[in-house]
């Protein structure tokens, strides 16, 4: 009887040694995991629009309503650029009215002055069933890398 109970309790004692290296290296995995999202965090926002933080920016969040002045790069799934604005003056427009298509309204929503992302726009968020012809197809998902360059 004393060996019987002897075996279990050093059964128990091993398997926490392995589990206590386990959770170690889970834990620098888990750190290195979130210095990978701080550098590229992707938010899912309405209509499935992706927006993925390149660079955050400084100072408080741009809101609907404000003026921003834009620089982006617009490229299609196969990364064919179809549109660019990248120096001299940006592309000016009113957050949130409708002035653009609808995945740039909900995406750049929160960016901060400076700030880069990624914005992944389904069609249904950007041109839809007919696109914009010639440069983009119908029911083309778009892809926008855009800066916030100013904003009032």
């Amino acid at each position: 009887e004393a060996a019987k109970t002897k075996k279990p309790k050093a059964k128990k004692e091993e398997p926490k040694k392995v589990k206590e290296e386990v959770k170690e290296e889970p834990k620098k995995t888990k750190e290195e995991a979130k210095k990978e999202a701080k550098k590229a965090k992707s938010i899912e926002l309405q209509g499935g629009v992706v927006a993925e933080v390149k660079k955050e920016g400084a100072g408080a969040g741009v809101k609907k309503g404000a003026r921003v002045g834009m620089y982006y790069i617009g490229k299609l799934t196969t990364g064919k650029v179809f549109d660019q604005n990248t120096k001299g003056k940006p592309f000016w427009f009113r957050l949130g009215a409708g002035e653009v298509i609808k995945g740039w309204d909900i995406g750049i929503v929160g960016m901060k002055k400076g700030g880069e992302r990624r914005l992944t726009i389904p069609a249904a968020m950007a041109y839809g069933k007919r696109g914009a012809p010639p440069d983009i197809p119908p029911n083309a998902t778009l892809v926008f890398d855009i800066r916030l360059v100013e904003y009032k």
